[in-house]
């Protein structure tokens, strides 16, 4: 056991001790006119005496106390591959972004894409940064998806006053927090201002390694900008129209990265996405220290003691409170649900053997026909047939539709196992209960491997008795061997001809081996359905096991 949060200890006691005296010091006003032997003669009901309560109590705020300091219980380290995509997102605040070419206009259709992006990027550990003629950090390289996201819905853009669009110190501060990684994507949201050299910006990207990714806005027949009740001018007095400057996807090829025009869809998003899901970082050597956490079962039991020493109650009380406490079989039924919810977790990630060490916890404790249900269906699916036999067949209940899932199982597990006759006959016990398309293809496929066992055991076991005519017949004579081996061939061809007419429409059914092999990669393709079981009724009884 280790103790992260030590000093608590140390700076609680003193006041702890401290109160602890004025305590004891402090007597009542009955303490104060009588006598001690005379106040435990007239009590009535003397319940746990002040010095043991002080002592429980005492111990009750020792225990809050350590529970403070983190006890924890270390399981071991281990190294965790972490998979991140680090990536600075550039949103353009310039005027021209104001344009109403799109609703309501570029910046508010921008920034609705950013936060689509944000929303979608689970992996990314993102960025953002505000430019015009200079570039303005909002937030740090986070993986806090909604701090980012109230960020942004409240970025202030309504008092914007800044004209131009300069991409080079939106590259440079990109550069800058994105310096300590090894993959540096930057995504901006622009209509590309107005420039149509980028030299310098593409040179500064190859220095820096720096991959530029855009998101254009705007149309190619333009909009004007809206200023003061009217439009944006320039010197001699014509209106301003800003279009969409597709000059800056020469910057976004010559750095590796991509230039995509912004759709009212989604599709824009997920171009984007899939070009940057190749861009991981992988963080092998990662270090993680596996804890179990022990502050809240101190806690829980420092309350009972407070509880305790705040009340009176007889002994009786307490020893059977002890008896619960330390009753296994009420402890395991507490902390059921845990070992249910891992289990369900493992086998939904189909890792069932994991969830068969769970389910298996939950039916040694509860011992229904749920949890042995649930246990045999775990075991089907990590392949260990025998097992899934043995809980299937402790399933007791008197629901038909249970009953008849468990036939099933049992059917599919006895296929596996290749013992197509046990198979059989579970397979008929549960189209007895009810009739299912699923059960009955399993059937026809289950007898038609057992023929075909059958027939190739058959031949072979007339193949075996010829050898063992012809091995006795070594000592006679020529003729005689002649003459048994004519009768013999006369009499297998006899009974060939009898099985033959007796047999028809078995012999119909067996399959070739070429046919055989075809249902096998069949079955290997798609495995036997196991059916799951859900209980519906308000009498929960045996199936209780999912609380939640």
């Amino acid at each position: 056991m280790k103790i992260l949060n030590i000093e608590f200890i140390f700076l609680m006691l003193v006041p702890s001790f401290f109160l602890l005296y004025l305590i004891i010091t402090n007597k009542s006003e009955l303490e104060r006119i009588f006598d001690k032997d005379v106040l435990n003669r007239i009590r009535i009901d003397r319940g746990i005496p002040k010095n043991r309560k002080l002592f429980i109590l005492f111990l009750a705020l020792f225990l809050m106390i350590f529970a403070l300091s983190r006890p924890v219980i270390e399981k071991g380290v281990v190294e965790v591959e972490v998979k991140r995509k680090p990536i600075v997102l550039a949103l353009d605040i310039s005027k021209s972004m104001l344009a109403q070419d799109l609703f309501p206009n570029r910046l508010e259709f921008a920034k609705n894409k950013m936060i689509q992006f944000i929303k979608r990027s689970k992996e990314f550990d993102v960025a953002v940064i505000a430019f015009a003629k200079d570039a303005f950090i909002v937030s740090l390289l986070s993986s806090d998806k909604e701090a980012i996201l109230f960020l942004i819905k409240n970025l202030d853009t309504k008092s914007i006053t800044l004209q131009g669009t300069n991409f080079l110190p939106a590259l440079e501060t990109a550069a800058k927090l994105l310096k300590k990684e090894n993959i540096k994507n930057i995504l901006i949201f622009s209509d590309g201002g107005d420039k149509s050299d980028f030299s310098k910006e593409i040179d500064f990207a190859k220095k820096e390694n720096l991959r530029v990714y855009m998101l254009g806005f705007g149309s190619q027949k333009g909009a004007p900008i809206p200023q003061n009740g009217g439009y944006l001018k320039d010197k001699n007095q014509n209106i301003v129209i800003t279009r969409l400057n597709k000059n800056f996807q020469r910057l976004t090829t010559k750095s590796g990265g991509k230039f995509i025009v912004a759709t009212n869809g989604t599709g824009d998003i997920d171009k984007i996405l899939k070009l940057l899901d190749d861009n991981k970082k992988k963080v092998s050597s990662q270090k993680i220290t596996l804890r179990i956490e022990l502050y809240p079962y101190i806690l829980a039991f420092a309350l009972i003691l407070l509880f305790v020493s705040f009340f009176s109650f007889k002994r009786s009380f307490f020893i059977f409170m002890l008896l619960f406490l330390f009753n296994p079989k009420i402890e395991a039924g507490i902390f059921d649900f845990k070992d249910i919810k891992e289990a369900n977790e493992y086998y939904k990630k189909k890792k069932y053997e994991k969830a068969a060490h769970y389910f298996k916890k939950v039916a040694n404790s509860k011992k229904s026909s749920q949890s042995f249900y649930n246990l045999a269906n775990a075991y089907y699916k990590a392949k260990k047939y025998k097992e899934a036999i043995r809980y299937y067949n402790l399933v007791q209940t008197p629901n038909s539709r249970l009953r008849r899932y468990v036939l099933h199982n049992l059917g599919n597990s006895y296929f596996m196992l290749k013992d197509y006759k046990k198979a059989i006959e579970f397979y008929e016990k549960a189209l007895e209960i009810e009739f299912d398309k699923d059960t009955k293809y399993n059937l026809d496929l289950a007898k038609k491997m057992l023929n075909r066992v059958k027939n190739s055991s058959g031949k072979k076991d007339k193949k075996n008795k010829l050898d063992k005519k012809s091995g006795k017949s070594g000592d006679s004579s020529s003729k005689q061997n002649k003459d048994r081996a004519k009768k013999d061939k006369s009499n297998n061809l006899k009974k060939d001809s009898v099985k033959k007419r007796v047999d028809k429409n078995l012999q119909n059914r067996i399959i070739s081996k070429r046919e055989e092999k075809k249902w096998l990669n069949k079955i290997k393709q798609t495995p036997q359905k196991t059916l799951l079981f859900k209980y519906d009724t308000k009498n929960r009884g045996d199936f209780s096991e999912n609380p939640w």
